[in-house]
């Protein structure tokens, strides 16, 4: 619009100064140029706004293509946004109903506790070689811990799963705050009789295990709240006192780093120990042969002085024998 309203602008300007240069009393000749001046810039004119005017339409015509081009990208990403945000919906839904699938299978015990133990033995896997591992260990009493590690001392390691998230879902899952009390303490009971199980199963000494086993427990959140948020259950103290050391994935490598440097350290102890101890039994051989020695110095001691008094005996002995000798020899002498 404001192109428009220079046109009427400049229109109206040189209609003014037409009016104004007829209105002034000049001879024929000066009008004449004059009228002739205007036309030439009226005709100057009307070439320069018929370009602008150019311009101007295959700028707007340009303009309106442009538009109509971003217009149909817009509605062709507007159509693939549409699609993909399909996609993603489908997606949601599948990945909903597979979690939905995932979590029913905590809801069967053997498929709970096969998938503690394959989550237990993928950590192991890549901690200790394969002939450090041992599944399924049974002991004479006839029971099978899931997983024993052997550590330096050639001690066993007992390491059982236990996947109690039934009980433990019901209990975080409850929003009556009665029911949820009594179910918090079917979960605690529950984690204490598997401790206890593990206690007096698989800790067996007089088999080569180790005197404490450990608990794992293949949830973080599980773990989590029986370390920190149950606190108030003393389940620390209590596994403690059965000897059984409740770990996760993420604390189990951590755990076995920590057994195993303990053992290795008590191990280098004890051998020191025995190093040591040879080596006072090696002193007080020592000692006992200086002693034995001292004795020997003595007895030649008093072998060398009865030899010497011996041999000044022996001399003294020789020199009267020499005398009488002598005076025998003498006493023959005056008689012939």
């Amino acid at each position: 619009m404001q192109f428009f309203y220079i046109i009427i602008g400049i229109l109206a300007g040189v209609f003014v100064f037409w009016l104004l240069a007829g209105r002034k009393k000049k001879d024929d000749s000066k009008e004449d140029r004059s009228f002739l001046m205007l036309q030439n810039q009226i005709s100057d004119i009307n070439k320069t706004l018929d370009a602008k005017l150019s311009e101007y339409l295959k700028s707007s015509q340009g303009d309106s293509q442009m538009m109509h081009k971003h217009i149909g990208s817009f509605t062709e990403s507007i159509t693939k946004m549409q699609g993909n945000l399909e996609k993603v919906f489908e997606s949601v839904k599948s990945s909903t109903e597979k979690m939905s699938s995932f979590q029913d299978i905590f809801k069967t015990p053997k498929l709970r506790g096969e998938w503690g133990e394959s989550s237990l033995k993928y950590l192991l896997d890549q901690t200790y070689p394969v002939q450090r591992i041992l599944k399924q260990h049974h002991f004479r009493n006839g029971e099978a811990v899931d997983f024993a590690i052997r550590l330096p001392n050639d001690l066993i390691l007992p390491i059982d799963s236990k996947f109690p998230s039934d009980v433990y879902s019901a209990y975080v899952e409850e929003e009556n705050e009665n029911i949820k009390t009594q179910k918090k303490a079917v979960f605690l009971r529950r984690v204490k009789e598997e401790i206890d199980a593990i206690s007096s199963k698989y800790i067996r000494p007089e088999e080569g295990t180790t005197d404490f086993a450990l608990l794992y427990v293949p949830a973080e959140k599980i773990f989590y709240d029986l370390m920190f948020d149950l606190k108030e259950a003393e389940l620390n103290e209590y596994s403690q006192k059965k000897k059984v050391i409740i770990t996760s994935p993420n604390t189990l490598y951590l755990t076995l780093s920590v057994v195993e440097h303990w053992f290795r350290d008590m191990t280098v102890a004890k051998e020191t120990q025995e190093i040591i101890k040879r080596l006072n039994t090696i002193l007080i051989d020592g000692q006992k042969l200086s002693e034995s020695f001292s004795r020997l110095g003595k007895h030649i001691d008093n072998v060398k002085s009865s030899y010497d008094d011996s041999g000044k005996r022996l001399e003294l002995l020789s020199g009267r024998v020499k005398k009488v000798i002598a005076i025998g020899d003498g006493k023959s002498g005056e008689t012939e």
